[in-house]
């Protein structure tokens, strides 16, 4: 996207099938809209929740040690299990979606992930049963992450490919449902630190939120079984165009992939560091209250819920690619001011380093990634070609960062290491902006 041009409908070798496509019907696309943006308000949930719940009650439940450092770095071993899982399980989703559509994939990987996050919910833990207690978390975390590889880039297609009209808008929302995930996990423990004693949260409250995710999977089962699927893929199906080998096919043009990757890489890095990583940081570096540390990232989710589609139609109007560099660039300039806020103590500046990062920087660059990353791909291998680029650069930005940081921090004993990696991080998503395919950049 070139200057202050809209997004418009890409040419046949890199976007929609063309004129073949059905015109868009505005009711079947906000039903599809809003289908697919409460599945992923739910797949983030349960994924954002036991971020969460690793930080707060895992390593005492789950990986006891001697050294609480030591439970705090098994317990972010196992949250980065479920980045590992994700790009397969995005190899699957994008080549089942590819071939037989996207609401078919996405009713599965909605399913997957509530029947996993309720397991959870209802494992014994080290004390009750042993070894075999990590184990099984293991074992279900790899289902999480198989579902959330997925998710996202379903839930764009199934909302984008609706209408070529204001697709930064629409994506938008994505987006948001994303913040939404995590501020519904987030706002679980809220409650549960608010109301509960210490005891009470590791003998049972923990359990709660992740068996109540059973509730929102029949939503969202129903609501995805409602939808339609995307005319634009049906018009691949009609003209029988549709690709026998998605992944193959899409690994021979590799740059969008690699410039997805390079993007993700950059954006996760500084929003897991900052998500996970800083909220036990907080509480137990810096001596924190939980509340204050969870009360921070609430705030802050909350603003990007509401700025995601203020950014997403900026993105319309002057490109996609700018909001992205802005964002990545803000992230290099954020990272050792968001630490030496962290060792004030100071609950209020804490909630204001927390909302600047996440509720606005965060928020610009991810808001517009849907459109942004969409039209990189041709419609009939757009979901392998989404998912794989995406999916293996959350394993580096997402599922790494928190162990990174927190194994950084048991090297140095200070945070400038990990200031240091965060910026690195950025100017590898700028790098991976640079050489985006040029319809898009």
């Amino acid at each position: 996207m070139n200057g202050g041009a809209p997004i418009a409908a890409p040419a046949p070798e890199t976007g929609p099938v063309g004129p073949a496509s059905p015109p868009a019907d505005p009711t079947r696309a906000r039903r599809a809209l809003a289908a697919a943006a409460f599945g992923t308000v739910l797949e983030w949930y349960d994924f954002f929740l036991y971020g969460t719940a690793a930080a707060l009650v895992f390593p005492t439940l789950f990986f006891p040690a001697d050294e609480p450092l030591t439970s705090l770095l098994l317990s972010f071993a196992v949250f980065a299990t479920g980045f590992v899982a994700r790009p397969l399980g995005g190899l699957v989703s994008g080549s089942l979606g590819d071939r037989f559509g996207r609401r078919r994939v996405l009713v599965a990987t909605l399913l997957a992930m509530g029947i996993a996050t309720a397991l959870i919910g209802m494992l014994p833990t080290h004390a009750q049963i042993g070894a075999l207690a990590p184990v099984l978390l293991v074992a279900l975390r790899l289902v999480q992450g198989l579902a959330t590889g997925g998710e996202w880039s379903g839930a764009v297609l199934l909302a984008l490919e609706q209408s070529p009209l204001r697709r930064g808008f629409r994506g938008a929302f994505i987006s948001s449902a994303v913040y939404v995930g995590l501020i519904l996990g987030n706002l679980a423990f809220v409650v549960l630190v608010a109301v509960l004693d210490e005891q009470a949260l590791l003998d049972w409250g923990w359990r709660v939120p992740f068996v109540a995710s059973l509730v929102l999977v029949a939503i969202g089962w129903w609501l995805r079984r409602r939808v339609d699927e995307s005319p634009e893929f049906l018009a691949v199906l009609d003209a029988r165009r549709e690709a026998r080998r998605p992944v193959a096919e899409v690994l021979r043009r590799p740059r969008g992939i690699l410039a997805v990757f390079l993007v993700r890489v950059g954006v996760n890095t500084t929003f897991y560091v900052v998500s996970v990583f800083c909220l036990s940081y907080a509480s137990t570096v810096v001596g924190m209250p939980r509340e204050v540390t969870l009360t921070a990232l609430l705030a802050g989710a909350a603003v990007a819920a509401v700025l995601c589609p203020f950014w997403g139609a900026l993105g319309d109007r002057v490109g996609p690619r700018r909001l992205v560099v802005g964002g990545l660039v803000a992230f290099g300039v954020l990272a050792a001011p968001l630490f030496l806020v962290l060792d004030t103590g100071s609950a209020a500046l804490i909630v204001g380093v927390v909302v600047v990062a996440i509720g606005i920087v965060n928020s610009a660059a991810d808001g517009v990634q849907p459109a942004y990353f969409t039209v990189m791909f041709d419609t009939r291998v757009r979901y392998s070609g989404l998912s794989i680029g995406r999916e293996a650069g959350a394993i580096v930005g997402g599922g790494l960062a928190p162990l990174a940081a927190t194994a950084l921090l048991a090297w140095s004993g200070h945070w400038w290491p990990i200031a240091v990696m965060m910026a690195v991080a950025a100017a590898v998503g700028l790098v991976g902006t640079a050489i985006a395919p040029r319809s898009e950049r």
